[in-house]
């Protein structure tokens, strides 16, 4: 075995070597169609990206799995901007953002480049579809840079493909809309044309990044310091000669003021303009992702660190293997080369401080937009630890182009989120829109085009395209110490509201939320409903169509026992079952449970049950509200019992016109002479028309 293992390396190895660089650089400069070959084939690999992750994303968007943190936000921004002359207003944020406009959370000036586009076909596909193309439209730089430093087609092209490969990058493009997008693209602009000395163009591009929103100016900072170490020389020798009005010093001093004077101005336009609601300030400086490190303020964080080493140290290791994690993905793609030439690095050095000193996983998760403030850096990093501007003989490059193309691929296949890897462990939309999807999209049916709502996150995008959508805010940080700010604003939004779309299975806590404040609200009725999605119309007293029956079924894994015991019993449903024993006492209960959601509607409940006993032998009672609102209950007594014990279905109808927040079926009184099995207990809910 040892052997043969030792041969098949020595056969790959010499396969290794019989790949001719040269045979390969030469068919790349070749012209196809009066394009070189190289080119040619980075536009089929960027178009091919963009059919791809614009056919993905648009599925997620099909199967909300998208949200409005943030695909919403942008997609309202852009629609109430066209279509009702209001300035980027979305309403997803207005318990923190008051003015609702995009600017009052981020400075960001690049989105009216993208609203023309937008207008074409204003739907959040489009957006999907942009980013997706932005995205790719990265490689272009990368691949120019690459050919500059590194002179070969044969090195360019495979390190463009392994960016478009690239597990961070895609894991951007799969979480909604960002501006962060755009960074790729500019940040990698900037880079070739500082390499190329193209001082006017370096310093459009890094406008162009800081355009995207405020954070980018510490990155923009960075890329100053940089390309000052960079070009201390020819700075030095300009200043010696006293040419003070060299266009290449005053740029590289303006890239190193102009993101300070530029953080300052979108500070002062957003106090001045679009104030914050000063209750969630803390809310929207986002301090309790920094709560470990104990800093308020994250401007604080660099000076924080250092002053306090200690509370820097239980930062770092919070979550440390999840953040190890995160940086061996963003750099074992490209082999490590990156840390042979770390002094690159220098301008995505604020974020990996702000990242991994956070204990607020999204920033350390590839599958979120944060990766692109860092993802240029080490891929220009990558270039100049293979090439150094030199003519490097191509047997040179044979080592590193073939560890970043296997290490690239590798990495591709298990951390991509096209993987199947990927997709067994997470919100993957690589599996078809379910019939539970559809028929979201038949009840969003139901909602007129110029009608009020306020709905779920996952719901709300298919509604973004109006003015007067409303989310129901469930981020967890808003609730921390404001549950009554949250509540209140929910409160008033439904006073405002023509219809409420809530879907049980997808989003509990908003539907729960919702379904507490409708117990004291006779506002709204059950329109239409099916599979635990209700659509809510205000002043509805009509009978709730229904297009799929709620059925739900509970039992040993939901249902909590009092006392008793889960025993097993391979003649019940599930193999497994409650069962109270009266040998040993009386109890005052057996089991109780869910307590879960339950729309309005009329159900069958039916318990699947062996009972024997004498006298009385316990209570069944269905309830709410802790068990103090009975909706209906039973006694069962020895007439129940039979010398043969044996499965008895038992089944009652209840009738409910608001919906529950605290279903329960409770057991109670449960006599010492009693020997009680529970299978299970189902609802299946009632056409009200058909009844």
């Amino acid at each position: 075995m040892l052997e043969n293992g030792v041969r098949n390396m020595q056969k790959q190895k010499s396969v290794f070597r019989r790949i001719n660089l040269e045979n390969f650089e030469k068919i790349l400069s070749r012209r196809t169609f009066k394009v070189e070959t190289g080119w040619l084939l980075l536009g089929i690999g960027i178009s091919l990206y963009t059919i791809v992750f614009s056919y993905f994303t648009i599925m997620k968007y099909y199967g909300f799995r998208t949200y409005a943190w943030d695909l919403g936000i942008f997609n309202q921004s852009f629609w109430t901007t066209l279509f009702n002359g209001r300035f980027f207003y979305s309403t997803v944020e207005l318990l923190v953002n008051p003015s609702g406009s995009f600017f009052g959370t981020h400075f960001s000036p690049i989105l009216f480049f993208v609203l023309p586009f937008y207008a074409i076909y204003p739907t959040p596909q489009t957006l999907l579809m942009i980013q997706s193309f932005i995205l790719a439209l990265g490689a272009i730089p990368l691949y120019k840079l690459s050919m500059h430093v590194v002179k070969y087609r044969v090195f360019s092209l495979p390190i463009a493909t392994i960016y478009l490969l690239y597990p961070p990058l895609q894991g951007i493009n799969w979480f909604d809309f960002h501006v962060q997008s755009f960074l790729p693209l500019f940040f990698f602009s900037t880079m070739y044309f500082l390499e190329k000395r193209n001082w006017r163009f370096f310093l459009l591009f890094n406008v162009l990044a800081l355009m995207c929103e405020e954070h980018v100016a510490m990155v923009v900072f960075f890329i100053g310091i940089l390309a000052i170490l960079q070009n201390r020389k020819q700075i030095k020798s300009t200043l010696r000669i006293g040419g003070f009005k060299d266009e290449a010093l005053l740029i590289l001093i303006a890239t190193v003021v102009l993101p300070v004077l530029w953080y300052a101005l979108s500070l002062w336009v957003r106090d001045t303009f679009f104030p914050v609601n000063p209750v969630f300030l803390s809310n929207f400086k986002a301090s309790s992702n920094w709560s470990v490190l104990g800093v308020s303020d994250p401007l604080m964080i660099p000076l924080h660190v250092i002053l306090h080493p200690a509370n820097a140290i239980l930062a770092l290791y919070y979550d440390f293997l999840v953040k190890v994690s995160y940086v061996g993905i963003l750099f074992a793609p490209l082999a490590f080369f990156p840390f042979l030439k770390a002094r690159y690095l220098l301008p995505a050095a604020p974020w990996f401080i702000y990242s991994l000193f956070s204990n607020y996983q999204p920033y350390y998760n590839i599958f979120f937009q944060y990766s692109a403030y860092v993802i240029t850096f080490i891929f220009v990093a990558a270039v100049y630890a293979v090439g150094n501007a030199q003519i490097l003989p191509l047997r040179a490059l044979r080592k590193p182009l073939m560890a970043i193309v296997a290490f690239g691929l590798l990495a591709s296949a298990i951390s991509s989120p096209l993987s199947p890897i990927v997709a067994t462990v997470s919100n993957s939309s690589l599996t078809p829109v379910t019939q539970h999807e559809q028929l979201i999209h038949r009840i969003s049916a139901y909602v007129p085009s110029d009608s009020s709502i306020m709905t779920s996150s996952n719901l709300f995008v298919v509604f973004s395209s109006r003015i007067n959508a409303y989310v129901i805010p469930t981020i967890a940080p808003l609730w921390t110490g404001r549950n009554s700010d949250c509540i209140n604003f929910i409160n008033e939004t439904l006073g405002k509201v023509d219809y409420v779309l809530l879907d049980i299975k997808t989003d509990q806590f908003a539907s729960s939320v919702v379904f507490q404040l409708m117990q004291n609200n006779p506002d709204f009725g059950a329109y239409v409903s099916g599979d635990g999605v209700v659509l809510f119309k205000k002043s509805f007293r009509g009978n709730t169509m229904i297009l799929v029956p709620y059925i739900v079924r509970y039992d040993y894994t939901n249902l909590a026992l009092y006392s008793g015991e889960v025993t097993y019993d391979n003649s019940s449903a599930s193999g497994m079952v409650l069962h109270f024993n009266g040998a040993q006492g009386n109890s005052p209960m057996f089991w109780y449970g869910p307590r879960s959601l339950l729309p309005p509607g009329k159900y069958n409940v039916t318990l699947r049950l062996k009972i024997n006993g004498t006298g009385e032998v316990f209570t069944l009672s269905i309830c709410s509200n802790n068990g103090r609102d009975i909706l209906t209950s039973k006694t069962f007594s020895d007439r129940f019992s039979a010398e043969k014990i044996e499965w008895i279905p038992q089944s009652f109808q209840i009738c409910l016109e608001k919906p529950l927040f605290d279903f329960e079926v409770r057991a109670t009184n449960a006599s010492s002479t009693a020997d009680i099995y529970l299978d299970y207990i189902e609802l299946a809910q009632i056409d009200d028309i058909a009844s």
